[in-house]
C-alpha cells in the first residue's frame, strides 16, 4: 500500500512536506509510540523546542517553521504598502498561530502514526 494512510509510507518524491513520517521516524517507531501524544501536543503548542527535545526529532518542525517564516515575508513584502501596521501585525499573528497548530498536529500525528506502526 502505496499511499498517505499507510503508516509506513515515506515518499522519495516529497522530501519537503512536513507531515509525511521520515525514515528516522520510521526506525524510530518504538521510541515514539511510548510518548504520549497529548504531552507532545501541548509542548508543540507553548514551546516548540521542549517539543522537539521531548521527541528527539525537529526537521518536520523546522520545516514548519521555515514555511511559517517565508509565508511571513512574502505577505509582509507584498502588502507593506497597502496595509497600514496593525494589520501586519494581525496578519503576521495569524500566520503564526497556523503555523503553531501545523506544529502542534504534526507531533501529535508523529506519536500516533509511530502507535499504529508498533502495533
Amino acid at each position: 500500500m502505496n499511499n498517505n494512510t499507510d503508516p509506513n509510507y515515506q515518499s522519495e518524491y516529497s522530501p519537503w512536506n512536513p507531515f509525511l513520517p521520515t525514515k528516522r521516524d520510521i526506525e524510530r517507531s518504538e521510541e515514539l509510540s511510548k510518548k504520549e501524544p497529548w504531552v507532545a501536543g501541548v509542548l508543540s503548542f507553548l514551546l516548540l523546542p521542549a517539543a522537539m527535545i521531548y521527541l528527539n526529532r525537529g526537521v518536520n518542525n523546522l520545516k514548519i517553521v521555515g514555511y511559517v517564516f517565508v509565508i511571513a515575508f512574502a505577505v509582509g513584502l507584498t502588502t507593506y504598502n497597502s496595509k497600514n501596521e496593525k494589520e501586519l501585525d494581525a496578519i503576521g499573528n495569524l500566520i503564526g498561530v497556523c503555523g503553531q497548530i501545523a506544529a502542534t498536529a504534526e507531533n501529535i500525528r508523529a506519536v500516533t502514526l509511530a502507535r499504529k506502526r508498533v502495533s
